[in-house]
């Protein structure tokens, strides 16, 4: 019984040995990461063309590839573009596909230390809101609501490079621009606490 377990183990292992065995092709493999390459070289050469048009049709097909890699690329080369019609693309897109809005309150440190104070007990450094959903065609993203109109007092108001706040069950609003170093960066209000002060967001 012994030694008939034995020679049923020994088959069992020479007949997995094949696929255990299967050799993985190193070069197949090298050259599609080689033709990949080449071919993210190239597209990066599109999205710094000198022709402003070539760079917005090569960062939108790249966007609406559906390619992760893709998407990072175009979108993180198009956001510091020189073009502000490049980065307004490229802001629509990130904010777009943005679920959570992390906005960064008082970055420089510039406030007075009374108004610090006030606004790290309220907010400690940083303030968060969650997205609902994005209206290409109004320009707007829902915060916090999912609905197929623009929420009013729930919303990013986006019109190029500019962006307008506002979040009325905390009594904040504000505007930010986007800068040349893929930062929004502006001023809010606590209407409630009468407090302005400066705030950043990083999109990248």
């Amino acid at each position: 019984m012994r030694a008939l377990s034995v020679i049923c183990l020994g088959a069992l292992l020479l007949g997995a040995s094949p696929a255990t065995a299967q050799m993985i092709d190193i070069d197949a493999i090298k050259e599609e990461a080689a033709a990949k390459s080449d071919e993210f070289a190239e597209l990066r050469a599109l999205l710094k063309d000198s022709d402003v048009n070539l760079r917005i049709a090569a960062f939108d097909a790249m966007v609406a590839h559906g390619d992760p890699s893709l998407y990072e690329i175009a979108v993180s080369t198009a956001i510091a573009d020189i073009d502000e019609v490049v980065r307004a693309r490229a802001l629509w897109e990130i904010l777009s596909r943005t679920r959570t809005l992390q906005i960064e309150v008082d970055p420089e440190g510039t406030l007075d230390n009374e108004t610090s104070a006030a606004l790290q007990d309220a907010y400690q450094g940083y303030m968060n809101f969650s997205v609902g959903n994005s209206l290409k065609s109004l320009n707007c993203i829902n915060l916090y609501y999912t609905r197929d109109e623009c929420v009013a007092g729930y919303n990013l108001s986006v019109s190029g490079t500019l962006v307008n706040f506002v979040y009325a069950n905390q009594n904040v609003d504000g505007s930010f621009r986007l800068e040349g170093d893929g930062v929004l960066r502006g001023q809010m209000r606590n209407t409630r606490q009468k407090i302005e002060f400066p705030v950043a967001i990083s999109l990248r």
